[in-house]
């Protein structure tokens, strides 16, 4: 999900934390542009971006004919109080990352590893399957190359994201490789990806008891307030265009929802603006996406109503190609993903939460709104999920979800729309009244599972 004009701030990012945290000291070079270019497999005006901005902002000095120099001056006291102060508000985060890797993270990267070809395994295991190179250490760019074979950006965002915020693997030198992989080659492919398994905890676990070990050590020897904790963010929009994405999305949900009814009229452009707080060409550029998907119509001098209706779907334009893609990649990560956290969420929550879940399902079976019901469980796991990255992750997933709405709609007819969902609502009641997670999870992973495999064969030639 990184667009050209961001990319830059991978670069960025990387150099300034190996600065503040003292891997690079004062006068200590640089590599050339090329050798930058080379290691991010970016084009040279993307690393110029982002050495001009860490020279902005005073920890390089440039120079036309040499490779950049730090400037950036500080003591070993200085460096050590850098990461002190970066990582004590993040001490929390990084415990969450550890207990919601497992159900988030790890599912993503095990099914990349089962679509690899048995020309890429025995590559692995004789040691000669070269990875897309980055900055980061060997083990980090393994489990990167294999998400990207899942074909979802949205994945890769994720776990890209999860590097931003951890900040150590930048630190990596690159050199680190897999402890007992000179062993696998008798290994079948599911006693390695279970050995995979065992070193990223063991790693992570290893990493993180340094971490806390010298934040232990370092609140000892500086006076510090007790500071608020910074959580995981998943930002997947960074440039402020996509807003309209977003803005169109959240109305997409509330017709959906009835706050809009069909036949009513929207709030007009500056009572827009003030409501969801956006530029009012955000809220007009929102307004056009909804009218191309079939959500609303245009009247001059009247308003914007809302009139669901099914359209042909022009795909070469940007908005609706973008939408589609936000559905199908959310939809396969939920797909992974929900066995195993819908059953964690479930066996932590109160009983009149599930009760409340049944009737919500219920009333929506009842009234042939059976199109809300994935909806309608994903916003049960946002709350009462215990883990703030899997709120924070599927609630970003859910406003993405909503873009099957209009695409549902396109393929199906609105006749047909909640027939659908109607055998598969049935059934997850049925689990909810017998209270079974087990049975719960697994209905829902059927669910998301049919949904991404028959949507992804219907609309990904469109998109391609």
């Amino acid at each position: 999900m990184k667009k050209n004009s961001e990319m830059y701030q991978l670069v960025y990012e990387y150099y300034e934390t190996r600065i503040l945290l003292g891997f690079y000291t004062c006068h200590d070079k640089l590599p050339s542009i090329p050798k930058i270019c080379e290691i991010f497999h970016f084009a040279p005006v993307t690393v110029h971006t982002a050495l001009s901005l860490l020279e902005k902002n005073g920890y390089i000095k440039l120079s036309a004919r040499r490779t950049a120099e730090v400037v950036f001056d500080a003591s070993p006291e200085i460096l050590r109080q850098n990461a002190f102060d970066y990582f004590i508000v993040r001490r929390q985060g990084v415990i969450q990352i550890a207990k919601s890797g497992a159900l988030l993270l790890e599912p993503l990267w095990i099914e990349g590893l089962r679509r690899w070809s048995d020309e890429e395994w025995s590559a692995l295991f004789e040691g000669i399957l070269t990875f897309p190179q980055t900055p980061l250490s060997s083990p980090v760019e393994f489990y990167l190359f294999a998400i990207n074979a899942l074909n979802n950006r949205l994945a890769l965002n994720l776990l890209w994201e999860v590097i931003r915020y951890l900040r150590f693997p930048y630190l990596a030198n690159g050199m680190e490789t897999f402890s007992e992989l000179q062993e696998m080659d008798s290994l079948t492919k599911d006693e390695a990806i279970a050995l995979f398994k065992k070193d990223a905890k063991s790693t992570y676990l290893w990493t993180s008891q340094r971490l806390f070990h010298f934040l232990d050590e370092a609140a000892l020897e500086t006076s510090c307030d007790t500071k608020e904790q910074i959580p995981f963010s998943w930002n997947i929009y960074r440039q402020r265009p996509q807003l309209r994405y977003s803005l169109s999305s959240r109305l997409i949900r509330e017709i959906m929802q009835g706050k809009y009814p069909e036949g009513t009229y929207l709030p007009s452009l500056s009572q827009m603006v003030k409501l969801y707080g956006v530029p009012m060409m955000t809220v007009r550029r929102a307004l056009e996406i909804l009218e191309e998907f079939g959500f609303t119509k245009s009247y001059h001098g009247k308003g914007t109503q809302v009139y669901i209706r099914p359209v042909e779907l022009d795909f070469t334009k940007s908005p609706i190609q973008e939408g589609c893609r936000f559905y199908l990649d959310s939809l396969q990560i939920l797909a992974l993903t929900i066995r195993g956290i819908s059953f964690h969420t479930w066996t932590h929550a109160a009983s009149k939460k599930k009760e409340a879940l049944l009737e919500k399902l219920s009333f929506l079976l009842s009234e042939k709104k059976c199109s809300l019901c994935i909806e309608s469980c994903l916003i049960f796991i946002e709350q009462e999920s215990t883990l703030p990255m899997v709120q924070e992750c599927y609630t970003r997933l859910r406003e993405l979800l909503t873009w099957g709405y209009p695409l549902t709609l396109a393929r199906f007819k609105r006749q047909n729309m909640d027939e659908k969902y109607e055998t598969s609502i049935t059934s997850i009641i049925q689990c909810l009244t017998e209270k079974s997670p087990e049975k719960f999870s697994a209905a829902l992973e059927t669910l998301l599972l049919e949904e991404e495999k028959y949507s992804r064969q219907f609309w990904t030639p469109y998109i391609n």
